[in-house]
Formats: structure tokens, sequence, C-alpha cells
């Protein structure tokens, strides 16, 4: 166990190394999606409706961690593109929101970029050991700091992500 002083020295440097880690990818990430005429909130939406298309306005909002507002404003602008669109679930009031072919074309297109490649090959040279390491440290972490409060982002993280695998 660690005392007051380096408990607050580790945290420190941990908080701030992520938020650095994450504001430096967000930029990158930003740069990389504007190669497609997309924001990378735009494509971020895409993205994830490629990994699981046809998610509520909420589940979406949960998995990306947006509000709802910041979340229906989003699906809107992507509806005006043309690039997702909004079904009804048979016999039932449930709207799910669905990639268009003008979407799966989009998210198609924006990860061939070489930005992209670029953006996304952070584990392209590691050990796939290492790889699973840090994703189970930072795993942990999320667990112990949402405390479950969010189980669509959960259930995204441990099933959806898998059709990444599947796809061709």
């Amino acid at each position: 166990m660690l005392d007051q002083k380096k408990n607050e020295y580790y945290f420190t440097i941990f908080l701030n190394l992520v938020r650095a880690t994450y504001m430096n990818l967000e930029k990158d990430w930003d740069q990389e999606a504007q190669v497609c005429g997309i924001s990378y909130a735009q494509q971020h939406c895409l993205w994830l409706l490629h990994v699981q298309d046809g998610l509520t306005l909420t589940e979406l909002g949960n998995i990306a961690v947006w509000n709802k507002s910041t979340t229906s404003a989003l699906v809107s602008r992507l509806q005006k593109k043309k690039l997702v669109e909004k079904r009804r679930q048979k016999g039932t009031n449930v709207i799910r929101i669905y990639l268009t072919r003008e979407g799966r074309k989009k998210i198609d297109e924006s990860i061939q970029t070489d930005a992209c490649i670029g953006f996304m090959g952070l584990f392209q040279n590691r050990e796939e050991t290492e790889v699973i390491e840090m994703i189970s440290f930072l795993q942990r972490i999320y667990d112990e700091v949402s405390k479950d409060k969010n189980p669509d982002f959960k259930r995204f993280i441990e099933e959806f992500s898998a059709n990444l695998l599947k796809k061709e």
C-alpha cells in the first residue's frame, strides 16, 4: 500500500499522462477524419455503427460517452449527410440507428487513408501479449472508476468489439 504522499504523486502523473495521451489522440484523430470531410466525432459514430450496427440513441451515447443532446445532434448531422438512418424496430417504439450504404462507404474510405492507417497503427509493431496486458490494465482502471455505471459501454468493449475479428 502506498502512503498518501506517494499516492498523490503517482495519481497526478497517471491522470496527466492519461489526459495528455487522449488529447494528443483526439487531435490526431480530428486531422485524420478531416481527410474524408468529417469530424472525429462523426467518424467515431460511424465506426461504432460499423462495429455494432443498429444501436439506439441511448446505447450509442453511452458507448461513445456523449450526453443525449450531443448524440442526437451528431446523428442528425450524419442523417443530413445521408450517412446514417433511423429505423423503428418492428412492433415497438424503439428507434435504432444504422449505417446507410453511403455511411459504409465513408467509413471504409476513412480507414483506408494513410492518415488513418498511421493513426490506428499504435499497436502494429507490438507483441500481442504487451497489448493485452496494457488493455487489461486500462480495463481494471476503468472498472474501478466507473463502478458499472455504463453497462452499454462495458458490453461494447466485451462483446461488440469482437465483431471486428469476424469482419472480412
